[in-house]
């Protein structure tokens, strides 16, 4: 899908304005904070060998992430960010966006600055809004001495994306400890989204491979596996790559925890189709899944979001809702 960026909606800035100017860290910091791309390399993870084309695909997703990221170490305007971005192609302009979150987020820990994060944000979150959220998370595994001050800049209803990114990043980077060790450290829904991102994560260290990341989950605690195969069903659908096959196969093994496994792709399918970004290969998976085109599924999602707002309530609940009518909605038509 070409990219329209002129045909969105979003809030820009003039160059030379002072909200969209940006101050650098000095070199010697930049030189410490950088991030080396090779880092998000299979060898270098040591995660499980997958098909070549997988591990191209997610080593390629890692690269975007950490071109956001450390652009965020040097660029002098939002800008010139928003120029880098749309030289992405439509599978990674969303990864380097959640880069260049997390960035900002670890960028504002520095002091005597002019708050890089909440400019970003009001920048980026209305195209991006799950990438946005879900990134600022990944600094909270760092800077957890700023989790309030960083969860205060956030939207409220989208605000427990923060967690899940942390889930993510705990996954992704620690596999090993976040598999084996004690259970999260975190309570509420907070907990859940955190195995949301985990879930993600499971989809990479398994190498995109259904089978594999199904048996992960297994052996995870019962009453985990909801949220982590609706993480797991978002990275199938954003990142993939994963076909109609693969889909129908995740729901399957998903067994009682399928109309989560869809909440996820369904969410994704929904983030993928407002930063215009839907890629052909997930269409025929997404139809073959729900039974409806893109398009329609993501109005539905938004719908059923609208009418969690209206709900009242707190951010919790509002978010929560917003899941549950979306996984409501595929168990009814499995029913059907």
């Amino acid at each position: 899908m070409e990219h329209k960026a002129a045909a969105v909606e979003v809030r820009r800035n003039t160059p030379g304005d002072d909200a969209d100017r940006l101050r650098p860290p000095p070199a010697f910091i930049r030189k410490f904070l950088a991030l080396d791309p090779r880092r998000v390399e299979f060898r270098v993870r040591g995660f499980d060998l997958a098909d070549k084309s997988h591990e191209e695909r997610l080593e390629s997703i890692g690269k975007a992430f950490l071109r956001g990221y450390n652009l965020t170490l040097t660029a002098r305007s939002l800008t010139r960010f928003r120029q880098a971005m749309d030289q992405e192609t439509d599978l990674l302009r969303g990864f380097f966006i959640e880069g260049g979150a997390m960035g900002s987020a670890l960028v504002d820990s520095l002091p005597f600055r002019k708050a890089m994060l909440p400019r970003y944000i009001d920048h980026f979150a209305e195209q991006y809004p799950i990438l946005v959220h879900a990134g600022v998370g990944l600094t909270i595994s760092k800077l957890r001495w700023r989790e309030r001050g960083i969860m205060a800049e956030l939207d409220p209803f989208y605000r427990w994306l923060a967690y899940d990114g942390l889930g993510y990043h705990n996954m992704y980077f620690e596999p090993d400890k976040t598999l084996t060790g004690p259970k999260r450290a975190l309570e509420g829904y907070a907990a859940r989204a955190y195995d949301q991102g985990a879930g993600r994560g499971i989809w990479f260290i398994s190498g995109a491979d259904v089978g594999k990341a199904a048996s992960t989950i297994a052996t995870m605690a019962e009453d985990r596996r909801p949220d982590l195969w609706a993480g797991a069903g978002l990275a199938m659908c954003y990142a993939g790559p994963a076909d109609a096959q693969s889909f129908l196969e995740a729901r399957r093994l998903a067994g009682p925890c399928a109309a989560d496994m869809a909440t996820g792709v369904a969410i994704a399918c929904a983030a993928r189709v407002k930063d215009q970004s839907l890629l052909p290969e997930t269409c025929e998976a997404i139809t073959k899944l729900w039974g409806r085109s893109p398009e329609a599924l993501a109005e539905q999602v938004e719908a059923k979001r609208q009418s969690a707002l209206q709900a009242g309530g707190d951010g919790d609940n509002r978010y929560a809702v917003w899941r549950d009518k979306i996984a409501s909605t595929f168990a009814i038509r499995q029913l059907g």
